[in-house]
C-alpha cells in the first residue's frame, strides 16, 4: 500500500470528506484528491501535519511495504498527547494560509534542529532549573 492510498485510508478512517481533511490542514479538496491519487508528491509539510493533527506514523505513511493500520499511529499510547494535539489542531485551524506556510517551516526547522541534537551536532538547547528546555 504506497502513500497515497494511505492518504485515502486516513481520512475515511477519519470520516472526512477531501474538503474537510483539506480544511483541517490548510488545502484544498483539489490537492486532497491530487494526493489520494498520486498525481503530485506528498510534502514534508504535509507528512508533518498528519502527524501533529492526525497522529499518523510518518514512517508507516512513507513505507510502501507497512500495510498493517494498527501501525499507523506515531504515539502508540491511545491518550498520550492527546488534548494538546486537539489544541493544535483547533489553533491551526484559525490561522491564515501565510500563517500556516510560516509555522510549518518552522516546524521543519525545529525537527531538523532536534535530529541534530540528537546525533550531537547542536547544543542550542539546555535545561533550565525547572528542567524545562530553553534556547541558548
Amino acid at each position: 500500500m504506497n502513500a497515497y492510498e494511505k492518504i485515502r485510508i486516513i481520512r475515511q478512517l477519519s470520516k472526512l470528506t477531501q474538503t474537510e481533511f483539506g480544511e483541517s490542514m490548510g488545502l484544498s479538496k483539489a490537492t486532497i484528491s491530487n494526493f489520494e491519487t498520486g498525481r503530485v508528491p506528498i510534502p514534508n509539510y504535509v507528512i508533518i501535519l498528519l502527524k501533529l493533527l492526525y497522529n499518523i506514523d510518518p514512517e508507516w505513511l512513507m513505507n510502501d511495504d507497512e500495510e498493517d493500520l494498527k501501525k499507523r499511529f506515531f504515539d502508540k499510547s491511545d491518550s498520550a498527547d492527546s488534548s494538546m494535539q486537539s489544541a493544535f489542531s483547533e489553533k491551526f485551524k484559525k490561522l491564515s494560509e501565510p500563517h500556516k506556510k510560516y509555522l510549518m517551516r518552522c516546524l521543519e526547522e525545529l525537527i531538523l534542529l532536534q535530529k541534530m541534537e540528537e546525533e550531537g551536532k547542536s547544543d542550542t538547547y539546555s535545561k533550565n532549573e525547572n528542567n524545562d528546555t530553553e534556547i541558548i
